[in-house]
């Protein structure tokens, strides 16, 4: 069963020199997260509701204005990062090393890289 509200591609990648790399990719209908331990989230389990919330709050911190590419001064001990998603009419592809996007929400400077982690957090949660 194909819901309307699951993206046709999602994966993203996060790798530093200190802490290993992150990702979630999928697979057919299931999300393979590697935070560093591997887990298997079938997405049809989630429900409307939380997809629906995904999706606004990717509207909401200016996912889908992202640029291309990010880059920052070389550094050792650096990071990189890249999103693929696809979703209805909609289809990013981005990546950064050493920078990530930002975004103003009022008075304050928030991370879109870590907005984006913590709407799938709440997303792949089962509570």
């Amino acid at each position: 069963m194909t819901s309307s509200y699951h993206p046709e591609q999602f994966e993203i990648k996060y790798n530093d020199n200190y802490n290993g790399t992150k990702s979630i990719k999928l697979l057919n209908t299931t999300l393979l997260v590697n935070n560093p331990n591997p887990e298997l989230i079938d997405i049809n389990k989630i429900n409307e509701e939380k997809w629906i919330e995904f999706w606004e709050n990717l509207e909401k911190i200016g996912f889908w204005d992202l640029e291309e590419e990010y880059q920052g001064c070389t550094l050792e001990g650096g990071f990189t990062w890249s999103v693929r998603i696809q979703y209805k009419s909609k289809d990013i592809i981005s990546y950064g090393v050493n920078i990530e996007p930002k975004i103003v929400m009022g008075d304050k400077i928030y991370s879109i890289l870590e907005e984006l982690y913590k709407s799938i957090e709440e997303l792949i949660s089962f509570e």
